[in-house]
């Protein structure tokens, strides 16, 4: 019997058979926890778990840490009948006991089928313990290298179900899917083709024109380059369809998927200036944030971003930085604060905090910002995911803030956001 289930794609979240959600506090103690999660029903030694999560300790210390961070996990699975087992040497999970989404998501690949790869794309909400920075050298390796493997494999087997599903004429999940392999990779030129495709074939070519801008824009400040001919041909042929005739393109075979064109598809490759000079951390976030906007503007859908950080004065300076981006575009700007309502014990102050962000967002498009989201309560997350999703998903931006303390967004603001891309950066 199943008595945990252990979520760790797109962050952090352990949670009991009753539905009840149970956090370990300290990143080593959910360091460890996933570490004997992706490699269950083995037996770890103490000593290498103790040297990966404590390298700059000696041995007497880096066991007594590991003594420490299991205590913590005995307390939230206390029967010694559950799903971690120990001896003075080794520890151990047992997979027959704990729901890990890892495994899963490895089992689904293995067997490949179409509803295999459906159940991989629901699986992976985002990046492989996204936002577990456990300051570890020796840790962040391995998290390094598992974090590329699951993105790599997650986009394959994407770009796999992507192909059948626009062979098969099914246009609307075609669309949901290929957006899915944008949050992964936004520089993924394949995707947007399959987009153009798809709202094509749904009759809506206004906007499958719209995300060749899209692309065309992306691909021009991120690496100075135009679509390739394959992107321009479809666009031409939809330039000709929406006159009248039959574009030939749409209904052809998919062509085959490539990877993306750069080393690497994540946040951390410098864009060029119109000179070819690289550009600064900061530039390269606004950046993004400016191709967001656009994507709202071209009617494409919204955006979040989550801004992680310890300098409270680095993140407010990138926050005003934004919101005067927005402003300038003819976007209506909220900003609001967790703190003046984490601890509210009474309705009013939870109103005043409902109330002041839904008047927000009425005057679409908007951005909206919530800092401090760490100190958040489940019932103040909730409530303003519902503002989230209530506002439909087509004209807003959504930026938090907060430390690396705690990441309770998962759940509830992916859900919320209806699979548009929250990017997470850390400062």
């Amino acid at each position: 019997m199943q008595k945990f289930k252990l979520m760790l794609f797109g962050g952090f979240r352990l949670v009991k058979a009753s539905g009840e959600l149970v956090m370990p506090s300290a990143r080593k103690s959910k360091a460890l926890l996933a570490w004997l999660a992706i490699n269950p029903d083995q037996q770890h030694p103490r000593e290498k778990l103790a040297a990966v999560l404590w390298p700059d300790s000696d041995e007497v210390q880096g066991r007594h840490s590991l003594r420490q961070a299991l205590g913590e996990l005995r307390k939230i699975m206390p029967d010694d009948t559950g799903p971690l087992h120990a001896t003075k040497d080794w520890l151990l999970l047992d997979s027959q006991q704990m729901d890990v989404d890892v495994v899963r998501f490895n089992a689904a690949l293995a067997r490949g089928d179409d509803a295999s790869l459906d159940e991989v794309i629901e699986l992976y909400k985002g990046e492989f313990l996204e936002g577990c920075n456990p300051h570890s050298d020796s840790f962040d390796e391995w998290l390094a290298s598992y974090r590329n493997n699951y993105s790599v494999r997650a986009s394959t087997a994407i770009e796999q179900r992507l192909a059948s599903l626009l062979a098969l004429q099914d246009y609307d999940r075609a669309s949901y899917v290929a957006v899915r392999l944008l949050n992964i990779d936004p520089l993924q030129e394949s995707a947007y083709r399959a987009l153009m495709r798809a709202y094509a074939g749904l009759g809506n070519y206004a906007t499958a024109l719209r995300w060749y801008r899209r692309c065309r824009t992306v691909l021009q400040r991120e690496l100075g380059v135009a679509p390739d001919p394959l992107t321009q041909a479809l666009h031409d042929e939809l330039l000709l369809g929406r006159e009248g005739d039959e574009p030939a393109l749409i209904g052809a075979k998919p062509e085959p998927q490539k990877t993306c064109r750069r080393p690497s598809c994540r946040l951390d490759v410098s864009p060029l200036t119109a000179a070819g000079n690289p550009v600064s951390y900061r530039e390269r976030i606004l950046y993004w944030f400016t191709t967001a906007i656009d994507g709202i503007l071209d009617n494409i859908g919204g955006q979040g971003f989550l801004l992680r950080g310890e300098h409270a004065a680095e993140k407010a300076e990138l926050v005003t930085a934004m919101i005067e981006l927005a402003g300038s575009r003819g976007f209506s700007c909220c900003r609001r604060q967790i703190p003046d309502f984490a601890n509210a014990g009474d309705n009013t102050a939870l109103q005043k905090f409902v109330s002041g962000s839904s008047e927000c967002l009425l005057n679409q498009p908007v951005l909206l910002v919530v800092e401090h989201i760490h100190l958040a309560s489940m019932d103040t997350l909730k409530l303003q995911a519902n503002l989230i999703a209530a506002a439909g998903n087509g004209a807003i931006l959504l930026v938090m803030t907060s430390c690396f303390e705690g990441e309770p967004l998962d759940p509830v603001w992916r859900g919320a956001m209806r699979g548009a891309p929250l990017t997470t950066i850390d400062l």
